[in-house]
């Protein structure tokens, strides 16, 4: 939880709850709707004059949330001094009942620390949450592996760069960026945002986060923004933020998009938002035919919420639902107006490079074959951005090593994830394709060494679309309808050599592989 400044007034923004479920609807697919929500107050005991935030719905059976009990002293005042944030959780009867609630029995809850904001990887039922100190405020991420038959591992702080012990990281909320790696989404101060509280995300894999990126100013601003929730069925991010326009304190806003790639946030329809502050915005369904939502949570401190004498120390939870006695959901198309054959065409222009940390795969090996996935090399790589920044000698050059990582390192992988999608849906479809990819290597090593570097280097690209969702294009790599052509290069003889020969631009632009082309028959 961290001191903010909300409405004029000093009060504790306690953490928050999120969790992630593809396909992108239209944001107007949202904003059609406006009008049509009726948001409901929910009644005690899931409300005190206390603070309960960030509802999450777990499936058609749990709701889980974070709340403050209340604690009076000096007359009538909510006493934050001697109260501590815990996670609770409800269960739901078939009915849609809900239990009375209690403590959380996961394993989550500190004994001396603030806790909340459950997020849950959908994935691979992973938990990540906050815990934050009691006197300092400041929040660290904390992670739990999920088990398959029997709740989670012992839970642990978030290896890795996000949590920082100069600044908090709070307010988890979880993507997908394929099998084995999750988007986290986080709120923090640290410095490198837009100004006050910023969103911010970092890849995870295996409890290790990479080093974290900023949203940019399609999302954040010089306010604060805070509480992300990300609709990964709809690829749409909702925050909060106390930018100007609003309608008032907090509003919650919602923008397309992944990673570091936004359209421009906008607010969500006026019915959701109040004078007040409102925030941890969740959705709990999803219309089945239109992927629409239609139900959901937000917390917040408007007029009839529980509070002892001061609204700005409380928000309470609030259920949204789609009015359905207005709405009628979009007809999906008939089957006879789709399109025999439609491949929309991948956000990507070829040559498409992929990079690669010095000498990986495999390092000092001779070997032409690898065991390696492609996605692992790159999250390694991804995991370095502040080894390689330390070693740019000047200001110029650190930012065009970071530019580097976000828009190479990191926006290329995403491109490549983009053209698998697209070579699935043509596979489906009955067509043949053949990728050519070429390598290239740093001029460190021999000829020799570098050609079978080069070649390992595009042969971890086949293991990671043969591993890529499960295997779903491996029996296609098998029986030859997806056909890979390597073009190993050895040295790249058209980048200039450098003083640096690992950590300068000229020598991490020429550690890569291209897909040069892709032809479909």
């Amino acid at each position: 939880m961290e001191m903010r400044r909300m409405n004029g007034k000093t009060r504790k923004v306690v953490m928050l709850v999120c969790v992630s479920m593809v396909f992108h609807l239209p944001l107007f697919s949202f904003h059609s709707l406006q009008a049509q929500y009726k948001v409901t107050h929910l009644e005690k005991p899931y409300n005190t004059s206390g603070s309960e935030t960030g509802a999450l719905q777990l499936g058609d059976t749990v709701l889980v949330y974070s709340a403050m009990p209340p604690k009076v002293s000096k007359g009538s005042t909510f006493d934050y001094s001697d109260a501590l944030m815990q996670l609770y959780q409800v269960r739901i009867a078939k009915s849609g009942k809900l239990a009375r609630p209690k403590p959380c029995r996961w394993g989550f809850n500190g004994k001396r620390d603030h806790t909340g904001n459950l997020a849950i990887d959908p994935a691979n039922r992973d938990a990540y949450f906050t815990r934050g100190d009691v006197e300092t405020l400041r929040c660290d991420i904390w992670w739990a592996r999920g088990l398959k038959r029997r709740g989670w591992e012992k839970p642990q702080r978030l290896r890795g760069p996000v949590n920082d012990k100069q600044y908090t990281a709070t307010h988890p909320a979880v993507g997908r960026l394929d099998d084995t790696t999750a988007i986290l989404y986080f709120v923090s101060d640290r410095p490198g945002g837009m100004g006050g509280m910023d969103i911010w995300y970092a890849l995870v894999r295996d409890g290790v986060a990479s080093e974290p990126v900023n949203l940019g100013p399609q999302v954040n601003s010089a306010s604060d923004e805070m509480t992300p929730f990300y609709d990964q069925l709809n690829g749409v991010l909702y925050f909060s933020s106390d930018r100007a326009g609003g309608k008032g304190g907090f509003d919650i806003y919602c923008a397309v998009g992944g990673r570091n790639t936004w359209q421009q946030a906008e607010a969500v329809c006026g019915c959701l938002n109040s004078e007040q502050n409102d925030l941890y915005f969740t959705i709990a369904a999803h219309d089945a035919a239109s992927g629409i939502p239609i139900a959901g949570y937000l917390s917040s401190n408007r007029k009839d919420s529980y509070f002892l004498s001061d609204s700005m120390c409380c928000n309470d939870l609030y259920k949204w639902v789609v009015d359905s006695g207005q709405w009628v959901a979009p007809e999906p198309p008939a089957p006879d107006t789709l399109p025999t054959t439609h491949y929309p065409l991948p956000t990507t222009h070829f040559p498409l490079p992929l990079y690669f940390h010095n000498d990986d795969p495999d390092p000092g090996s001779h070997d032409t074959a690898t065991a390696a996935d492609y996605a692992d090399c790159q999250l390694r790589y991804a995991l370095l951005r502040s080894q390689y920044m330390a070693h740019q000698p000047t200001a110029a050059d650190s930012a065009a090593m970071q530019q580097f990582f976000d828009s190479c390192v990191v926006g290329h992988y995403d491109r490549m994830l983009g053209l698998l999608e697209h070579l699935r849906q043509v596979l489906a479809d009955g067509r043949r394709v053949e990728l050519t990819v070429t390598g290239y290597a740093s001029p460190l090593h021999t000829d020799r060494y570098n050609h079978a570097l080069s070649q390992r280097r595009i042969g971890s690209l086949e293991n990671m679309i043969r591993a890529w969702r499960g295997g779903t294009l491996a029996a296609a790599l098998d029986d030859g309808r997806l056909r890979i052509v390597q073009q190993p290069m050895g040295i790249d003889k058209s980048r200039p050599s450098s003083t640096d020969p690992v950590y300068s631009l000229s020598a991490a632009m020429a550690r890569r592989i291209e897909v040069v082309g892709c032809e479909i028959f």
